[in-house]
């Protein structure tokens, strides 16, 4: 299991270029689940309150939107503080 929480926008100095979730995030997940075995899975998690996954860039990736699974009481009032996905290979998301 990965567990794949980057922030919404980096200029760190350790990067050439700096991040941006909603740009980046096919990358970063591809990345990720390179790195899954074959019944692995990849939680990923933003609180960029816009963010938009691109399933269309993540073929080959079965991805599960759990937000309200994951969101805890006290903020089940405002469920935007937070997105999060299950993310498995294609046929493996059991």
């Amino acid at each position: 299991m990965i567990f794949l929480d980057p922030p919404t926008f980096s200029r760190s100095k350790r990067m050439v270029e700096t991040l941006d979730v909603q740009r980046d995030h096919v990358a970063l997940i591809r990345d990720a689940a390179a790195l899954l075995e074959a019944d692995g899975v990849l939680i990923f998690s933003t609180n960029y309150r816009r963010f938009r996954i691109d399933t269309g860039a993540l073929t080959g990736l079965a991805v599960q939107d759990i937000t309200r699974k994951t969101l805890p009481k006290d903020f089940e009032r405002n469920p935007k503080i937070h997105q999060c996905f299950r993310i498995t290979r294609a046929g493996k998301s059991g």
